[in-house]
């Protein structure tokens, strides 16, 4: 049996970088655009819930979780299926402040709930009321601010850790568990998928990814080799990144036709050896 889907979730969700992804327009604050928002199919607006669902889209599971960009919706949604709870579970989405904010469940333990989102500020940050990145942080579970978890079925049927003593989905109750990345399995990343990306994502429109969760893994390792800004880095293997991975390719002494920016089994295997994926 394979990686259960929960586990893909969670360690993608972990895989995205902590920073700022908006950018601050003087006089009116950080503009809300990014590339989760081009994702989703709608920028320049609050994009807590939108950074969820992308990443249930980017391993597959978009179709386990309603595509709305109003986390009070969500809940509704949640409460309507049978798949709301008062209890964390990892992969869930929780709703902070009643429809104030969401992210994602990373851990959890006897007194605290862990989690990653977006449209969120770094751990004792300010920003007058705004988000502006992709940051990790911490809550009491009992904190008031904790109004509930939407829990989604994994198609797999595989009950994620949960600290509900009657979780719907079947799962026995667990005091914590914790992600770690001595935990996490390595990345795999298709060949033949990020090579498809590389000739359909170019001509295609723009943003359009082909095999979006193929191409972050490879995408964030060029961006850490300095050949990738980092508002490139959104899973499209489209003009820039090839450009960046043909300068990946010369770098490892590659010519002509052999450093044309499409990628091949040594150049990806030894990029993926370099930044935690392995190549299949």
């Amino acid at each position: 049996m394979g990686t259960p889907q929960w586990k893909q979730l969670v360690d993608h969700v972990m895989s995205i970088p902590e920073r700022v992804y908006e950018t601050w327009v003087s006089g009116e604050g950080w503009d809300n655009r990014t590339r989760f928002g081009k994702e989703y199919g709608e920028d320049g607006v609050s994009w807590c819930a939108i950074f969820d669902w992308d990443m249930f889209n980017d391993v597959g599971l978009s179709a386990i979780v309603p595509k709305l960009d109003n986390v009070s919706a969500i809940a509704a949604h949640a409460k309507a299926n049978g798949q709301w709870s008062e209890y964390p579970s990892v992969g869930a989405e929780v709703d902070f402040g009643n429809g104030a904010h969401t992210e994602i469940v990373v851990g959890f333990d006897a007194a605290d709930v862990y989690t990653k989102g977006g449209n969120s500020i770094q751990s004792g940050a300010s920003d007058n009321g705004q988000g502006n990145g992709v940051w990790s942080h911490s809550h009491a579970r009992t904190s008031s601010y904790v109004t509930g978890y939407f829990a989604p079925r994994f198609p797999d049927g595989q009950c994620p850790p949960t600290a509900d003593p009657h979780d719907y989905r079947g799962g026995r109750a667990v005091t914590s568990w914790r992600w770690s990345s001595a935990s996490s399995r390595s990345v795999t990343v298709s060949l033949a998928n990020v090579i498809d990306s590389a000739h359909r994502d170019g001509p295609a429109p723009q943003g359009s990814a082909a095999h979006r969760a193929d191409v972050l893994p490879v995408e964030q390792a060029l961006q850490s080799e300095g050949l990738l800004p980092a508002q490139r880095v959104d899973g499209s293997f489209g003009t820039d990144t090839v450009t960046a991975y043909a300068a990946w390719q010369r770098r490892l002494g590659f010519t002509g036709p052999d450093a044309n920016g499409i990628p091949g089994q040594t150049s990806l295997a030894k990029l993926g050896s370099k930044h935690g994926f392995t190549v299949r």
